[in-house]
């Protein structure tokens, strides 16, 4: 994995470091993104495996309801985090990050 692009340094640029999809940036906000989507997604289907099993208990289904709730309030958040970080890179540098 390449971390500083390569050529003579007074040629580099922020689109060489946000812009690459092998740049340290892009990796790390991959990265991260996927995992705290990872998370959501369990929290989704633990809170869908509460709610089914609730069996008529009221608290149990609303502590379910309120975890389906959050976990997709958390994917909404993510995926406007990619948009919004694309977007000011894209801003930036003129460059695009790709999205996976």
């Amino acid at each position: 994995m390449k971390i500083l692009p390569s050529g003579d340094p007074s040629t580099w640029t922020l689109g060489n470091f946000f812009g690459n999809s092998n740049s340290l940036f892009n990796n790390v906000l991959n990265i991260s993104l996927s995992l705290a989507t990872g998370i959501a997604m369990i929290y989704l289907i633990i809170g869908a495996y509460g709610y089914f099993t609730a069996f008529g208990n009221e608290e149990r289904a609303n502590k379910a309801k309120t975890t389906i709730t959050w976990a997709i309030v958390g994917l909404v958040v993510i995926i406007l985090a990619r948009v919004i970080v694309s977007q000011v890179v894209k801003l930036l540098t003129n460059a695009t990050v790709p999205i996976p």
